[in-house]
């Protein structure tokens, strides 16, 4: 109901830190304060939801899962939008409601395959919601390469065209790649990136300060799996 006022009662949710049993309030999916209707618009809820008394509480985000109920999303090229249904489902037991499905480092030919078929999904009752894909390499340090294979790494040869031309026609399904700062042309990369509203997450990575710094300055926002596969604090 776009603009409706729904009223989830006989429920519990969490308020200051407690479980407690009271009703909760929405208006285009976002929370929101009673007394408002009640006092300044003089109005009640267009729906009343009885929830039996289970407990309403945000969702988890998992930003960085690489499969999961049997599935890998990075070695299974034909079955791709079943695989993503099967965990997409398979998470809301959980309490994850929205994910980015993650590849690791991979030849081009096969993210040129699978790209494509993994674009964002919304969620609700068949499963939790695709934010879009997290490319977790290729573009990564060799000697940070954890678990990744090395013959797949690759480097910004040609710049902010190696993203199309190593991910495929199709990279704007891509909603994070975690990249290392210290690569050349990582610069132009990064901006570039994150113009096209991708964030941009270090990791596996033997950049210094001053190099993660600089990316942050050029548009990265996140880190993945902190101090694990990349250079101690000295």
């Amino acid at each position: 109901m776009s603009g409706g006022i729904i009223q989830f009662h006989n429920c519990f949710i969490l308020r200051g830190g407690q479980i407690l049993k009271d009703d909760l309030w929405t208006r285009n999916g976002k929370i929101i304060n009673p007394e408002k209707v009640f006092f300044d618009e003089r109005t009640y809820a267009d729906v009343r939801i009885n929830c039996q008394g289970v407990l309403i509480a945000p969702g988890f985000i998992d930003v960085q899962i690489n499969g999961g109920f049997g599935v890998d999303f990075s070695h299974d090229d034909e079955n791709v939008e079943e695989g993503l249904k099967t965990v997409a489902k398979g998470m809301l037991a959980h309490g994850t409601t929205s994910f980015c499905p993650t590849l690791v480092t991979s030849p081009p030919e096969f993210y040129h395959k699978v790209i494509g078929r993994m674009g964002r999904t919304p969620g609700g009752p068949q499963g939790a919601e695709n934010l879009g894909v997290h490319v977790e390499g290729p573009f990564i340090s060799p000697q940070k390469k954890g678990a990744h294979e090395v013959k797949f790494i690759q480097k910004f040869i040609n710049g902010f065209k190696a993203i199309e031309e190593v991910y495929g026609p199709h990279w704007r399904n891509i909603t994070m790649i975690t990249l290392a700062p210290e690569l050349e042309q990582s610069s132009e990369v990064v901006e570039n990136l994150t113009k096209n509203g991708v964030t941009v997450s270090l990791g596996h990575s033997t950049g210094s300060l001053v190099q993660g710094e600089q990316a942050v300055r050029e548009g990265a926002s996140f880190i993945t799996h902190l101090f694990n596969a990349m250079l101690p604090v000295s």
